[in-house]
């Protein structure tokens, strides 16, 4: 046993106590859910990509959505 002050003034456990107590299939749930979640992810985007790489009324849908706003505003002042 090591009488060294900082050995004994340590906070941190013994290697053997530092493992996590829970049953290998909940690691592995866990480990397979956050893989299918980065999957749909990363599928979602190449959908979301392709979709606006097809269709060009995508690529710009602030202004789309500014000019109908503003075509809105005129009508309603004009009533």
């Amino acid at each position: 046993m090591f009488m060294n002050g900082s050995f004994l003034n340590s906070s941190a456990l013994d290697p053997s106590e530092q493992a996590l107590d829970r049953p290998p299939w909940v690691t592995t749930t866990l480990g397979c859910f956050l893989i299918f979640t980065i999957v749909v992810d990363i599928l979602g985007n190449l959908l979301v990509i392709f979709s606006v790489y097809r269709n060009k009324k995508l690529r710009n849908a602030a202004d789309n959505n500014t000019d109908r706003m503003e075509s809105e505003r005129r009508a309603r002042t004009h009533l």
